[in-house]
Parts: C-alpha cells; structure tokens; sequence
C-alpha cells in the first residue's frame, strides 16, 4: 500500500459484535483506517483473508460520533475485581505474618488488574462512530474512543472540505435539524428500519458534504 500513497490513520483494533466480541480476540475480525489523497480505505483482516473498502471523500454525507458507555462497564468490572482480589489477599494474610512472597503476590495482582483499570481511564470516554454514503452506513469500530476519534476525523476533515466544499455554520445547523428530523421520521417507518436506525443514524436526502454530529 506504500506505492499507492496510503498512510495510516488508525491501528487495527477488534470489530466486537456485542460484549461477547473481547472473548474470541484470535478468531475475530481486526478492522484498519488509511488515508489516500481522495479516499480513505478499511481494512477488516481475519486470519487468513481482508476485506476492503474504499470511501470516497465526495461520497461521504455525514460522519456520526456517538459516546457509549464500555468505559463505565470496564471501570466497573475491574473495580470488582480488584477489591475482590485485594479482599481476599487481605483475609489471607491476616491470620499469620506475611513474608516477602505474600507481599510480592499481592503487588503483582494489584498491578494487573489496576493497570487496564488506569489505561481504561487515560485512554478517555469509548464510542462508536459511523460513516454514511449514498449507499451504506459503515461502522468505524478502529475510532472507539472519543479524543482518537477527533483526532482522526481532524485529519479527514479538510480532504473532503476540498472535495466538497465548505459549508458555512449556520449551514451546518441546518443540516443536523435536517438529520435529526429525517432520523425521526424514518423511525415511524417500520420496525425493520427502526433496528436499522437505532444501530446507527440514518440521513434522508443529506447534502454532499460532511456533518460530524456529537452525540
């Protein structure tokens, strides 16, 4: 892909098909954002094979960054478990004089459990971003934290201005009433498309140009 001009925009981070999707890490579908000059490609690798597609910045209509909450569910978690495991090393040792290899287990399963609690912190609030064409909704799932997604979408912003042009602020404002109007109205169309819509937000006859829309 060097001779092509592409540069990478994001590492290969884990597709997760619900909470199930961190337990089959080897079998699942690792997905990948790079950046050519008048598109941006994904790559999706399984073990043995890689699906591409390719999003035109003149295609792109909006561009969707919707915070969750995996975040707060790992916070969770790992707090569990850590006063879990402190809980019992405590009661374990308090019925006799604990020695240095006591002490060195307990500083070693303290630091593994604290520190994906610490990274899952510094790395900033999760999210699932989704990118709209004409044709299709495709889910980002390399941009699931919100300051990377930024980040990327920093980089992506002034490629499909130039493809597109630049909607002015007043502009955009209306172009987000009129996401949010058709989303509504799309959602009273049927229960096949209110699945569709919860999963990510759909635009009816969105403009050429991109609107990122916090959610």
């Amino acid at each position: 892909m060097a001779d092509q001009g592409y540069r990478r925009l994001t590492r290969s981070r884990v597709r997760r098909k619900g909470f199930l999707g961190f337990f089959t890490i080897v079998a699942s579908t690792r997905s990948s954002l790079w950046l050519a000059k008048d598109h941006v490609l994904s790559i999706d690798s399984r073990r043995y094979t890689e699906e591409y597609k390719r999003f035109y910045f003149r295609d792109i209509q909006a561009i969707t960054i919707r915070q969750t909450k995996r975040r707060a569910i790992w916070n969770f978690a790992l707090m569990l478990l850590l006063v879990f495991w402190l809980g019992m090393l405590v009661s374990m040792v308090s019925g006799f004089e604990s020695d240095s290899a006591t002490i060195a287990l307990l500083c070693t399963w303290f630091l593994i459990l604290a520190v994906p609690l610490l990274a899952n912190n510094i790395l900033g609030p999760t999210c699932a971003v989704y990118l709209r064409t004409a044709v299709q909704i495709e889910e980002l799932p390399s941009l699931n934290r919100v300051r990377r997604a930024h980040k990327a979408l920093a980089r992506i912003r002034p490629l499909i201005s130039a493809a597109q042009g630049q909607l002015a602020p007043e502009e955009v404002s209306v172009r987000i009433r009129e996401m949010n109007q058709s989303s509504g109205a799309s959602a009273m169309a049927g229960a096949s498309q209110n699945a569709r819509s919860e999963s990510a937000p759909t635009v009816e006859d969105a403009p050429s140009r991109i609107v990122v829309e916090p959610q």
